[in-house]
């Protein structure tokens, strides 16, 4: 069973692609889940890992990221949006990943996960880069 996070002030880290990055702002979909994900969000808690590890560990299978945003559980409470903790362990596709955490968007139709994703974007811009690759 998923533990609902409730620490409003914990940051959620979020991982942009390249291809999403322009002039160092990342577009505004890379705060909501692909079609793909179930309207399930991947991101890493920052009270069990950092920005650049966090960034470490996504990018050791291949996957790419050029920044780390975040968001805080309290921004994400704000747009109706719980987030649960989501611990990858013993995965044989994934590395362990004790800090993964979902957002959960599917109080939220792909309409207005759109919107909220645009105020989500904010947020994150507010609080700026968190790690940039070189």
């Amino acid at each position: 069973m998923a533990v609902r996070l409730n620490n409003g002030d914990e940051v959620l880290f979020r991982q942009i692609h390249p291809d999403s990055l322009q002039s160092g702002e990342p577009g505004s979909d890379r705060f909501r889940p692909s079609e793909a994900d179930c309207d399930m969000m991947s991101v890493d808690r920052s009270s069990l890992t950092t920005a650049a590890a966090a960034h470490r560990l996504y990018t050791t299978v291949g996957k790419r990221s050029a920044a780390v945003f975040g968001l805080s559980v309290s921004e994400f409470a704000a747009q109706a949006i719980p987030c649960m903790a989501d611990p990858v362990m013993n995965d044989p596709q994934l590395p362990d990943n004790p800090a993964h955490a979902l957002a959960d968007f599917s109080a939220h139709d792909m309409k207005q996960q759109k919107v909220v994703a645009k105020k989500l974007k904010r947020y994150a811009l507010s609080r700026g880069c968190l790690f940039k690759t070189s």
